[in-house]
């Protein structure tokens, strides 16, 4: 029987929620076959590369950790390079690539070298990585907090508060003597505050801008990934809440990408 070169895949699943991959591939100018693995990259994994530069700078990913002595890490495959903001970034098709040293075992062996391989590489990439103290987070309030900024907000009557909210000014002024007290406050209570919190330090022209920016960004993503539910549900339900116009959701969203782009700004 004529021998088929190239590269045939002998493994498909999901570990972890991962998409993990094995391939083999046999080449015309060797009697044996290599073996190759790949571990899919999640966004907030604790990334093998850095989303800085691109170089081997700020790796916290320890390429010697996540190997076995079957397996040795070759690099990663599939990063994406934003010329825009001069990054790499991860998508869903960015794998760290694993080759197994010994091409003279049978498949069967193989496979089972690279899943324990698999699962060293996956605990690396979930390993939690403490940030150092100079690198900047963004400042994003809980809704406590919303509430709290709120109610001691002296600029704020708490009577045109009571009735906006119909919260009683007894438990308002309460709330600003004491606001500590919101951390028991039921969720009722708490959201009323938030959807006030909104009204308040938020702009409805501001955010009816950043409801025309994503929908000018998610339209033309939609007509790319048609064919692809995975990606494309996700943005749907994005872009038809961004054509119903849901305010306090969008201001929401709008707070949490105002603090992250200022965050970027100053990297």
């Amino acid at each position: 029987m004529k021998k088929k070169y190239g590269k045939n895949l002998i493994f498909e699943d999901f570990i972890h929620d991962r998409e993990v991959k094995m391939y083999r591939c046999d080449a015309q100018d060797s009697t044996f076959p290599s073996y190759t693995l790949q571990v899919q990259v999640f966004t907030l994994d604790n990334l093998p590369f850095s989303p800085l530069t691109g170089d081997q700078q700020h790796i916290f990913f320890n390429y010697a950790q996540a190997e076995t002595d079957a397996v040795k890490i070759t690099g990663v495959e599939g990063h994406f390079y934003n010329a825009i903001t001069k990054k790499y970034e991860v998508t869903d098709h960015t794998f760290v690539v694993g080759k197994l040293i010994d091409g003279q075992v049978n498949e069967k062996t193989a496979i089972e070298q690279m899943k324990k391989a698999a699962q060293k590489i996956i605990a690396e990439l979930s390993r939690h990585i403490p940030m150092p103290p100079h690198v900047k987070h963004p400042h994003i309030l809980t809704d406590v907090q919303r509430a709290e900024k709120l109610v001691t907000d002296r600029n704020v009557k708490i009577t045109v508060l009571g009735k906006a909210t119909g919260i009683s000014t007894y438990t308002l002024y309460n709330y600003r003597k004491n606001p500590d007290s919101l951390q028991k406050a039921s969720h009722e209570t708490i959201d009323r505050l938030v959807t006030k919190y909104y009204e308040t330090y938020f702009s409805r022209n501001e955010i009816e801008r950043f409801r025309m920016m994503l929908i000018s960004i998610v339209g033309p993503y939609l007509k790319e990934e048609e064919d692809n539910p995975i990606a494309y549900y996700p943005a749907h339900a994005l872009y038809t809440m961004c054509q119903k116009g849901d305010w306090h959701r969008l201001a929401k969203m709008e707070e949490l990408w105002r603090a992250s782009y200022s965050i970027e700004k100053s990297l």
